[in-house]
């Protein structure tokens, strides 16, 4: 190998480098503003499934109430039949 074949190689494995060290910085750029978008998604689901399960609760607690209800209706129906109006 000449020398300035030597030298095009060298050069050539110096700009292959600057290059890929450009990507890596790039890339640790984007995966730094991921991880935030992440930790930001995170926090909406945790406040999503928080708010999910007070609303199943207090659903769960109307239910509750509506069944007693309608247990109540039921009983006043079935003691009109039984007295036989």
């Amino acid at each position: 190998m000449t020398g300035e074949e030597m030298e095009r190689a060298i050069g050539f494995l110096l700009k292959s480098q600057a290059n890929f060290e450009a990507r890596q910085a790039a890339f640790e750029e984007r995966q730094t503003a991921f991880e935030a978008q992440q930790k930001h998604t995170d926090a909406q689901i945790q406040a999503l499934a928080e708010t999910m399960a007070a609303s199943l609760t207090v659903l769960a607690e109307a239910q509750s109430r509506t069944d007693a209800r309608l247990n109540r209706l039921i009983a006043l129906f079935e003691q009109h039949i039984t007295v036989g109006h």
